[in-house]
C-alpha cells in the first residue's frame, strides 16, 4: 500500500468523489488528514483505499505526479453511524430486557400449570367440570405467554432489519444525495 499523501483535489480526482464530500469526510472525522506547513491537509493513499475501497483509483493522479510522501494517521467512524450503532445497541437492550420479562411470565405460567396438573393428577380419573375449566385456564395463559414472546421477537427483528437498511442506505447513498444532505 502506498505511504503517499493527496491533497484534496487530488484525493476527489482519485476517488472520484468531489473536494466538497473529501473535505466534509476530513472535518467529520471520516477521513484522517494531516497539514503540511502551510495547513494544506494531506491525505495517505491507504486512508482513501480504507474510506472509499475499489472507488479508488491511483492511475488518475499519478499521472498527474503531484503526490507528497508522509506517514498515515487512523481516523474515526462518522457521527452518523455511531449514533445509529447507539440507537440500535439502546433498542436492542431495551428488547433484550421485554425478552427477559416476557420469559420470565412464561416460566411463571408454565410452573402454574404444572401444579395444576399435580393437583389433578392426585384427584381420581373422574373428570369435573372445574378441572377441565382449570387446565383450559392453564393452557390459555401459556398459549398468551407465548404468543406475546413471539409478537416481540418479531417487532424487535423488523425495527432491526429496519436499522440495517437505514445503516445500508447512510453508506450507499450516491454523491448528490451526499451533497445535499
Amino acid at each position: 500500500m502506498s505511504k503517499t499523501k493527496y491533497s484534496i483535489s487530488a484525493a476527489s480526482r482519485i476517488t472520484g468523489k468531489s473536494r466538497a464530500t473529501i473535505s466534509r469526510h476530513t472535518k467529520a472525522g471520516t477521513l484522517s488528514f494531516e497539514l503540511d506547513r502551510d495547513n494544506n491537509k494531506l491525505i495517505e493513499g491507504s486512508e482513501l483505499v480504507r474510506v472509499y475501497g475499489d472507488e479508488c483509483d491511483f492511475s488518475r493522479e499519478e499521472k498527474r505526479g503531484r503526490s507528497i510522501e508522509t506517514a498515515r494517521s487512523e481516523s474515526k467512524p462518522t457521527e452518523a453511524h455511531a449514533a445509529i450503532n447507539a440507537v440500535r445497541e439502546e433498542q436492542i437492550k431495551q428488547y433484550m430486557a421485554q425478552i427477559e420479562h416476557l420469559q420470565q411470565a412464561l416460566d411463571k405460567a408454565q410452573d402454574s400449570q404444572n401444579r395444576i396438573t399435580l393437583l389433578l393428577e392426585q384427584r381420581t380419573t373422574e373428570r369435573t367440570d372445574w378441572q377441565d375449566s382449570l387446565d383450559a385456564m392453564a393452557k390459555t395463559i401459556a398459549d398468551q405467554t407465548e404468543s406475546q414472546i413471539k409478537q416481540l421477537r418479531t417487532k424487535h427483528e423488523q425495527e432491526i432489519l429496519q436499522l440495517k437498511r437505514a445503516l445500508h442506505k447512510e453508506r450507499h447513498k450516491s454523491l448528490w444525495q451526499r451533497l445535499w444532505k
